[in-house]
């Protein structure tokens, strides 16, 4: 879990940078590595505005060449803390928008920060190295004029035939 104490912080901004772990996050550790949340936090009375820069670097596999690569990821979002939020429910709640009990010691960005490296993975995944190597178009089978398999020769033979009719 990836928890941010709010007990000792006096109202105003405040800036940390964290570095949980990919477990920490629910997060496949052979997938990422090397988080690290850039947060800011403006702390103001019964409520906690939480902005932050989510970093890490993903391991994925090329959609072209299948061959696994390294690709850093980055993604920043928001989250309002407030005492005047509606309790969450399981329907239609606002993820941007979480209540802020008043007697809250600390606030939970497990979920945000998950989402947001999520997100930031890209649909299309190609390695740097495949990026510049021609795609084939056309594969395998015989020249123009070469029957495929000799198998075929007599049904070439016909279809010439006709040709000339």
């Amino acid at each position: 879990m990836l928890r941010v104490r709010l007990a000792s912080l006096p109202d105003g901004l405040h800036h940390e940078v964290l570095h949980p772990s990919a477990d920490d996050l629910g997060l496949d550790p052979d997938v990422f590595s090397d988080v690290e949340v850039d947060l800011r936090l403006d702390v103001a009375e019964r409520r906690v505005l939480a902005a932050f820069t989510a970093r890490a670097t993903a391991r994925l596999a090329c959609d072209r060449t299948l061959d696994l690569y390294d690709q850093p990821v980055e993604g920043s979002h928001s989250v309002l803390f407030s005492a005047d939020a509606p309790p969450a429910d399981d329907g239609d709640s606002d993820d941007d928008v979480q209540p802020l009990p008043d007697d809250a010691q600390d606030l939970d960005l497990t979920a945000p920060v998950y989402d947001t490296l999520l997100l930031a993975l890209p649909l299309r995944r190609v390695s740097p190295a495949a990026q510049a190597a021609e795609i084939p178009t056309e594969f395998g089978g015989p020249s123009e004029g070469e029957p495929a398999d000799d198998r075929w020769a007599a049904l070439q033979a016909l279809r010439d035939a006709g040709d000339s009719d």
